[in-house]
């Protein structure tokens, strides 16, 4: 017994439909940085500005989170 194959048409010269989900997300990620910049996080060319650490999270430091 053969099985019977059906040829299938080929899909020609498709264009890929854009993403409809890229323009917001690219419009939260510009908001996000732009909060980081205003709250001095980063600079413009998004590096830390502030690279030190707080007393408890230094190295060397004998201190817990006290739990």
């Amino acid at each position: 017994m053969s099985v019977k194959t059906i040829p299938l048409p080929k899909a020609g010269n498709q264009k890929p439909a854009g993403d409809p989900h890229h323009a917001a997300a690219v419009k939260r990620g510009k908001a996000a940085v732009r909060k980081l910049q205003d709250k001095g996080i980063i600079d413009s060319q998004a590096r830390r500005i502030r690279t030190d650490l707080p007393a408890d999270m230094q190295e060397g430091k004998d201190r817990d989170f006290g739990g």
